[in-house]
């Protein structure tokens, strides 16, 4: 069983975690872009051109044999072009928060392991359920879905044995539920702690802080419960009657082959 660990103490967790100056700088100018329906192929390539990294692992995917035509790439904007503008946001996204984030804070390999592909999940089945019944756009749903559990870092980095006890309790009830009970605060919690310290768009705040379905006026809004049923269908409470569970199972070869493929991706040096 999990270590019982004061609120305070995983408030105070939330407020503090930090991320080195110039990702800091780029963490916020980055979703906001992608936060943006109306975001354009150079608002995203004038951002991302600065940060080194995130520039030479798009350059590496552009050379990989998922898009290489035999002629090695070297260029920012021609790797980009060769991705295709929605691809890169998608990868884009996964980098920031993936290696950008989460990696930095040196969480146990399992746990960084479990959290990154739950949350690639999430992401392809939301942009999948956006694009079938048009409610939201697709990318943005991506985007928000990738962020929705970023929360659980902080409770990956306060309670030794938080990654057990999901493994523990799943199938057993709400994990939100569970956390209340064992900490007096959840995950959905210390997410928005973190997204408003963040500077997230207020769109991914709202995600983040009630993907789990809590009733509230925020339950109405298309984005919010395009995330929360497909975070839904991966830890099997959502409904297998539903439009979206319908959806969800009948693509859930083609969500399985491209979490492969971006998980394969953000291994590439």
């Amino acid at each position: 069983m999990a270590q019982t660990i004061p609120r305070e103490q995983l408030i105070n967790c939330a407020s503090e975690i930090k991320v080195i100056p110039t990702l800091d700088s780029i963490v916020n100018r980055v979703f906001t872009v992608l936060g943006n329906n109306n975001s354009s192929f150079n608002d995203l390539s004038e951002v991302v051109k600065y940060d080194q990294a995130i520039s030479s692992k798009i350059i590496s995917i552009a050379n990989s044999a998922y898009y290489s035509r035999g002629i090695e790439i070297f260029n920012l904007q021609r790797a980009m072009l060769t991705i295709g503008f929605e691809e890169v946001r998608s990868i884009v996204s996964c980098i920031l928060l993936m290696e950008g984030i989460i990696k930095m804070l040196k969480l146990r390999e399992e746990d960084l392991l479990d959290l990154w592909k739950h949350s690639i999940e999430v992401a392809s089945a939301s942009r999948v359920l956006a694009e079938r019944l048009c409610i939201e756009d697709p990318q943005k749903a991506y985007t928000a879905s990738l962020l929705h559990d970023i929360g659980k870092i902080v409770f990956y980095l306060a309670v030794p044995d938080y990654g057990e006890m999901l493994k523990e309790t799943k199938g057993a009830g709400d994990i939100v539920a569970i956390e209340r009970e064992r900490f007096g605060i959840d995950h959905q919690e210390t997410g928005y702690i973190i997204a408003v310290k963040w500077k997230f768009p207020h769109d991914f705040a709202r995600v983040i802080r009630g993907h789990h379905g809590s009733h509230g006026p925020d339950q109405q809004d298309p984005l919010l419960r395009t995330v929360n049923a497909s975070d839904r269908f991966f830890t099997r409470t959502l409904s297998g009657q539903s439009t979206e569970a319908f959806i969800l199972d009948k693509e859930r070869g083609a969500i399985a082959l491209e979490v492969e493929k971006i998980m394969e991706f953000l291994q590439l040096g």
